[in-house]
This record gives structure tokens, C-alpha cells and sequence, in this order.
């Protein structure tokens, strides 16, 4: 059994499958009101991987709304669908929107032996 507050390892994907536009997706689990929380997973401009909660800075729904698409139509930001805003990929920071200047709030993601690997808590998304 683990301690709180431990966090385990989860394989995303092998580091060279990952492409500019394209977003990974892993469920980190329940957050602090028992609905499920989705990572997002990607590389940013200068192709370092990135991640982040999908979860909208205005309001906290996901920012695909259950689409799918996370990414703006010049695939350069991250984008909620409902709200209209748009956040950089490397950072998180909204550029636009109802939210701007807030950030989206990252997870962390390690890249290992050609790996792709977040870390999850075991008790909360």
C-alpha cells in the first residue's frame, strides 16, 4: 500500500510517436469534488513535452468540452471551446479570453529511456 501523497509513474506513449497538434489524454482520477480530471499531454513549439489539467481557467470544465479538440484552429494554443480562451502551449499562460493572464495548471510529465510518463497522485487528480 502506498503512503499519501505518493504519486506512481504512468506510461503515456514512446517519445518519438508524439507530434506538433497532437494531444495526448491520461485520467488523473477524481478532484477535490469527486469528478474526474483529464492530463493533456503535447509538445510545445520548440518540441519539449508538456502537460497540463484540462481544466478552464474561468470556469473548471474541460476545455474541449467533451470534443475532443484542445487545440485552436492554427494548432498553437490550447483552446476552450465554451469560454473562447486561448492558452500557450509551453507555459500555459492565457493570452486570451475571459481568463487572461491566468495559467493553466501544469502536471508533471517525465520523459525517460524514449518515454513519455506523468505523475499521478494516488489520491487526487
Amino acid at each position: 500500500m502506498r503512503a499519501q501523497g505518493m504519486k506512481r509513474r504512468v506510461r503515456i506513449c514512446a517519445r518519438e510517436d508524439m507530434r506538433p497538434g497532437k494531444v495526448e489524454t491520461i485520467d488523473l482520477g477524481p478532484d477535490a469534488y469527486g469528478l474526474p480530471v483529464q492530463g493533456l499531454i503535447l509538445l510545445d513549439a520548440e518540441g519539449q513535452v508538456r502537460g497540463y489539467r484540462n481544466v478552464c481557467k474561468h470556469l473548471p470544465i474541460p476545455l474541449d468540452g467533451g470534443s475532443g479538440d484542445y487545440l485552436d484552429d492554427e494548432r498553437t494554443h490550447l483552446f476552450c471551446g465554451t469560454h473562447g480562451a486561448r492558452y500557450r502551449l509551453n507555459d500555459g499562460y492565457c493570452t486570451e479570453g475571459p481568463c487572461q493572464g491566468d495559467s493553466l495548471d501544469p502536471i508533471t510529465v517525465v520523459v525517460e529511456d524514449g518515454d513519455v510518463f506523468v505523475l499521478v497522485d494516488d489520491q487526487a487528480g
